[in-house]
């Protein structure tokens, strides 16, 4: 588990996409991920706020990421949000992706998106396909 999740780490940390965003896993474990991204003016809408495309990033790594630690690479088959809240006022955002069904082809993960106060701002589901290729080649 512990090399998954080092293999894991380094992925989020080497792509260049995840480092744009500014994203930075804070806890992975089976089932289980937790991450936060920066608030940068580079991926806020013209009112300021983070772009929901932005925070639906965030929500699809972390999700994909926990879904990784069962030691397959995973793809993104669905996924939906719900936007509450504006996505404004703090320095992070936080995301939680917490595994709510892991099978034979499908893994359905629940997110929830926070600002430094702990306020909801976000949540949504996203369900992968668990690909034959393993994080463990």
């Amino acid at each position: 588990m512990e090399k998954t999740e080092q293999i894991l780490r380094k992925m989020v940390d080497e792509n260049d996409y995840m480092q744009f965003l500014g994203i930075e896993l804070l806890e992975v474990k089976q089932g289980y991920a937790l991450a936060r991204m920066k608030y940068k003016k580079e991926l806020t809408n013209p009112y300021g706020m983070l772009h929901g495309g932005s925070l639906y990033s965030l929500a699809d790594i972390v999700a994909g990421t926990a879904a990784c630690m069962n030691g397959y690479y995973v793809t993104t088959v669905t996924g939906s949000m719900n936007f509450m809240l504006p996505a404004e006022g703090t320095e992070y955002i936080y995301c939680e992706a917490e595994q709510l069904r892991y099978g034979k082809h499908l893994a359905v993960f629940e997110v929830r998106l926070k600002d430094d106060k702990e306020k909801l701002l976000d949540s949504g589901e996203f369900t992968f396909f668990i690909t034959e290729h393993k994080v463990l080649a």
